[in-house]
C-alpha cells in the first residue's frame, strides 16, 4: 500500500513538472465573494523574461478582461461602495470585483485611463507619494484629472515602498501617516485604503494596528483568495494576480478560486 502511495504521489510530481497546465487551480472549489484584481503596469512588453513581464498587462487584454467582467455579471465596485456594504454588513451587489493597481505609474493614465472612460469601470490606484512626478510615474495633475472623473480612487501605497515590517515603530508610523496626509492634502478627499509594499510579506501583528491608528479602513495586501462580502475587516483584503501573458481560462481561474495555478 505504502509503496503504491509513493508511486502515485511521485507520477503526480511528474505530471506537474512535465504540463504546467496541470498546475492551475480548474480542480479546485469555485469561491464567492469579493474579488479585488491586482494589477501594476498596463503596456506591452514581449519578452517573458523582463522583470516587469508579469506585472504587466497588455491594454488590449485588459479590454478583453473588462469585457468578460461585464458579460459574466461581474460588478466593479468602488471603496465607497466597498464601504456602504461594510457598514450595513450586507448587500445587494452581486458578484462584486475591484480592479486595483499598485505603485501609480504613468502608463495608468495614458493605457488604463481612455479604457475606465470607455467603460465607464472604476479603479482604485495605490500611489508611492515620494515617486508621484518622478520618471515613470503620474504627476500630480494627472492624478487630479483621473480622480475628478469620478473613475479613478487613490490609496496609499506608503511614502517611501519600504518593508513595513523591518521598520521601527516611528518609521511605521511616518510611513503611513504621511503618505495619508500628503493625498488627503493633494486631493482633498479622505484617503480610506492602503496597500501594503511587498504584500503578504510586508506586514505583520506589529504594523496592521497601526494602518488602522493612522486613520485607514481597508487594507489590501498580496495574500491570493476571495474575500468574505461584505468584508468585515477580520484579515486584510486579498487580492487576485492577473500576470502579464495570461489567458482569458487563467482569468477566470482568478475570478472563481482566487489564483490562477499553485
Amino acid at each position: 500500500m505504502t509503496l503504491c502511495l509513493t508511486a502515485l504521489l511521485l507520477l503526480a510530481a511528474y505530471l506537474f513538472w512535465r504540463f504546467p497546465q496541470l498546475r492551475k487551480t480548474w480542480y479546485l472549489p469555485k469561491r464567492k465573494g469579493f474579488v479585488a484584481l491586482m494589477y501594476h503596469h498596463v503596456g506591452v512588453l514581449e519578452d517573458p523574461q523582463e522583470e516587469q513581464y508579469p506585472f504587466t498587462v497588455r491594454p488590449d487584454m485588459l479590454e478583453r478582461q473588462i469585457l468578460f467582467l461585464k458579460a459574466g455579471g461581474y460588478t466593479p465596485v468602488s471603496l465607497a461602495e466597498l464601504d456602504a456594504a461594510r457598514k450595513a454588513g450586507k448587500s445587494s451587489v452581486q458578484k462584486p470585483v475591484m480592479l486595483t493597481f499598485d505603485d501609480g505609474y504613468q502608463d495608468n493614465y495614458t493605457n488604463l485611463f481612455p479604457l475606465l472612460k470607455k467603460y465607464n469601470v472604476p479603479a482604485v490606484i495605490f500611489l508611492i507619494t515620494d515617486r508621484v512626478g518622478t520618471p515613470g510615474y503620474m504627476t500630480w495633475e494627472q492624478i487630479k484629472e483621473m480622480k475628478d472623473s469620478g473613475l479613478a480612487e487613490f490609496g496609499s501605497h506608503t511614502r517611501s515602498h519600504r518593508r513595513l515590517r523591518s521598520l521601527p515603530d516611528e518609521e511605521i508610523v511616518k510611513e503611513l501617516r504621511e503618505s495619508k496626509q500628503i493625498l488627503e492634502e493633494k486631493l482633498g478627499s479622505p484617503v480610506t485604503a492602503l496597500c501594503y509594499p511587498f504584500g503578504a510579506g510586508g506586514f505583520d501583528k506589529r504594523v496592521r494596528p497601526q494602518v488602522f491608528k493612522a486613520g485607514y479602513i481597508f487594507d489590501f495586501s498580496t495574500k491570493k483568495g476571495v474575500n468574505p462580502w461584505p468584508w468585515q475587516g477580520k484579515s486584510t483584503l486579498r487580492r487576485a494576480f492577473p500576470r502579464g501573458g495570461e489567458t482569458l481560462f487563467d482569468y477566470q481561474l482568478q475570478l472563481t478560486r482566487g489564483q490562477s495555478k499553485l
